[in-house]
């Protein structure tokens, strides 16, 4: 089910994206590091400790914010 999804594609755009990666292989690790280093400071706001940036999901102790 996937190749009938996926697979034209892979076949109109994969020999496109395999040329650019390889002509560019900084550029392409570069966006990768950025987008990885993006999320995470989305995702795991560890140094503040609170809620001043990044994405809250709650304490975290399960309780449900109820009395």
């Amino acid at each position: 089910m996937l190749e009938l999804l996926f697979g034209p594609l892979l076949v109109s755009w994969g020999p496109s994206i395999l040329a650019y990666v390889q002509q560019h292989p900084w550029r392409v690790f570069s966006v990768i590091l950025v987008a990885a280093w993006l999320i995470d400071w989305m995702v795991n706001d560890r140094s503040s400790g609170g809620c001043d940036g990044g994405l809250d999901f709650g304490s975290g102790d399960g309780d449900g914010g109820g009395d």
